[in-house]
C-alpha cells in the first residue's frame, strides 16, 4: 500500500498553555501520569520511558474497572518544542507487541506525528495525524471503518489533557 495514497486523521485542539509546557505533556513521565489515558477514573503508569529519538516507552493504563491496558512505545522523533513522531502499540507487561484484541486487522504500524504551535503568549496548538504506515489492504479497510471513532480515542486523551494542564 502506497502510503501517499492514505489520508490521516487529524485533531487539531488548542490549549490555555505554554508550547514548552504543552510538550514536556506528552514527553515527560512526571506530566505523562496525569492525563495519558482516555478518561477520568483511569490511571497511568510509566513503567520505562526513554523519550528521545530511537527511544521507547511501556506504560500501562488501568481503566476504572480494573481492566489493564499496556502501550509500547517507539519514538522516532523528538524535537522539542516543536514537532514529535512516534508508533504506539498495544503490548503486555512485557513490552511485547500484541495485536488489537477487539479490532482484529487493525493496523500493526501506527504512526503519530505531533506539531506544537505556539499561537500567544501562554496558548499552544497541537495539530496530531493518525495514520498506519505501510498498511495491508485489509488494515486500511478497519483503519478507514473506524475513523469517525479517533477524535473520541485521542480526542479524549486530548480533553484529559486539557484538564491536566489547567492545573498547571
Amino acid at each position: 500500500m502506497n502510503a501517499k495514497t492514505i489520508e490521516p486523521s487529524v485533531i487539531i485542539r488548542e490549549f490555555d498553555a505554554p508550547r514548552q509546557l504543552v510538550f514536556d505533556a506528552w514527553t515527560q513521565v512526571k506530566h505523562l501520569n496525569n492525563w495519558m489515558f482516555p478518561m477520568q477514573g483511569c490511571q497511568c503508569e510509566f513503567v520505562s520511558a526513554d523519550i528521545r529519538d530511537n527511544g521507547t516507552s511501556l506504560h500501562k493504563i488501568t481503566m476504572p474497572n480494573g481492566h489493564e491496558m499496556w502501550l509500547f512505545t517507539k519514538y522516532e522523533e523528538v524535537a522539542p518544542p516543536e514537532k514529535l513522531v512516534f508508533l504506539q502499540y498495544m503490548s503486555n507487561e512485557d513490552g511485547d507487541i500484541l495485536p488489537m484484541a477487539h479490532m482484529p486487522n487493525w493496523p500493526k504500524d501506527m504512526l503519530a506525528t505531533l506539531h506544537f504551535e505556539e499561537l500567544a503568549k501562554g496558548k499552544t496548538k497541537i495539530t496530531f495525524y493518525w495514520e498506519p504506515r505501510n498498511p495491508t489492504a485489509e488494515e486500511l479497510a478497519v483503519f478507514e471503518a473506524s475513523r469517525e471513532d479517533h477524535q473520541g480515542g485521542w480526542g479524549s486523551g486530548m480533553e484529559q489533557l486539557a484538564t491536566y494542564l489547567a492545573t498547571r
